[in-house]
């Protein structure tokens, strides 16, 4: 049980980081095309997170989407389906 949970993880993660990396790509590819440069983006990076109260609020949303899965990851329990069934 322990090796599926953890393939599943790690498909799970895979695609997060494909279409994260095709966002980004985007996004580049679209400040290119209409003349803004490539150093736009890290431009407006500085600006997203711009007071503390949003970095620890984006900080403990990304805790609670990765600490689930470290636990189950861990302990190769993963909470059953069944009720959906």
């Amino acid at each position: 049980m322990k090796k599926k949970i953890r393939k599943l993880l790690l498909r799970k993660y895979a695609v997060i980081l494909l279409l994260s990396v095709l966002s980004l790509g985007y996004l580049y590819l679209g400040d290119w095309l209409f003349g803004y440069g490539l150093g736009n983006i890290a431009f407006i990076l500085d600006y997203l997170l711009y007071t503390l109260s949003e970095k620890l609020v984006a900080s403990l949303m990304l805790l609670a989407l990765f600490l689930p899965d470290l636990i189950y990851w861990f302990t190769g329990n993963y909470p059953e389906r069944g009720a959906e069934r």
